[in-house]
């Protein structure tokens, strides 16, 4: 009973391999290279970007040529997406020809990089690859008819150039041709600047009135500050609301840190003038308020200068 099982194990592991072999060996020419597989992809509509989740929709063409003699058709419709699981549907194929194109529409998943939030720019990528056969039997090339549709447009972003590059990716031993189509998209400069720093600029503008208030009136000073900074940590939260939780710290964040460090300053003076009336030292308290005024350009330029060397 023991021997049949082992038998039986055998045939199995054989059987596997053969079929491994076979596969694998359909996609070899004669001479021995790897089978030449090229990919082109004509990007039809960028449909949705969700910063929050990290995705992306996409509507595009797919085709891809090969040699017939060196790989059939059916094994060149063994490839799957690596950063997404999209529907597709067959438009033409054609073993003859050498031609195989799909209409492929769906969600795409990337990381991306908020480093530079609310300036930065993406990559949106698609990314292939083949199901069975690494790169010793296969290899893709890109296609250089390759394009973006001229009626693509993304709102709230401003569409920068396409690239389509193929590399070699590694899963322990074995390594798979992967072919690579990104397009970049980029914040407006212009609006992203009106939305997202023109607005905390004024309120932190309206808090630095509170120089321009007599000292004996501190008790207005220090509700002018604090209502500023209520309305600037507010704006800080429904900024970064439109993106992920992350670990590190986007320039948004620096430049926030940068603004309570203004607010810091101001009410800190504040609350010492305030300190000095009370004492009934009216005349140092006027002194001490010119001082910090003066102070005041010299902590902003050594934020700005701290911002741009981060």
């Amino acid at each position: 009973m023991k021997s049949r099982r082992i038998l039986l194990i055998l045939l199995v592991t054989l059987i596997y391999f053969s079929i491994y072999f076979s596969i694998n060996v359909r996609a070899v020419n004669s001479s021995g290279n790897p089978a030449s597989v090229r990919v082109g992809v004509w990007l039809v509509n960028v449909e949705k970007i969700d910063l929050a989740a990290s995705s992306y929709r996409l509507d595009f063409y797919l085709w891809f040529r090969f040699n017939p003699a060196e790989i059939g058709l059916d094994d060149v419709k063994e490839f799957e997406f690596v950063n997404g699981y999209p529907t597709k549907y067959e438009v033409y194929s054609s073993e003859e020809r050498g031609y195989l194109e799909y209409r492929v529409r769906g969600d795409f998943i990337k990381t991306f990089d908020f480093s530079r939030y609310p300036f930065e720019t993406h990559k949106l990528t698609i990314e292939l690859e083949h199901k069975n056969l690494t790169a010793s039997y296969l290899s893709f090339e890109v296609d250089p008819t390759s394009n973006v549709d001229m009626a693509v447009n993304v709102a709230g972003w401003e569409i920068g150039g396409f690239e389509a590059s193929v590399t070699e990716h590694s899963y322990g031993d074995e390594a798979y041709s992967r072919f690579v189509f990104s397009i970049t998209l980029k914040r407006p400069v212009t609006s992203s600047f009106i939305k997202s720093v023109l607005p905390i600029a004024v309120i932190t503008t309206i808090s630095l009135l509170a120089f321009a208030i007599s000292p004996q009136n501190f008790a207005q000073r220090i509700g002018l500050g604090v209502t500023t900074l209520m309305s600037a940590t507010a704006f800080h939260l429904a900024l970064l609301s439109s993106i992920p939780p992350m670990g590190y710290l986007t320039l948004a964040d620096r430049m926030m840190l940068a603004i309570y460090a203004i607010f810091l300053y101001n009410l800190s003076a504040s609350v010492y003038i305030m300190k000095l009336v009370d004492a009934k030292k009216t005349e140092e308290a006027q002194i001490f308020n010119k001082k910090a005024l003066k102070t005041l350009p010299i902590i902003i330029v050594i934020l700005i200068i701290t911002q741009l060397i981060l």
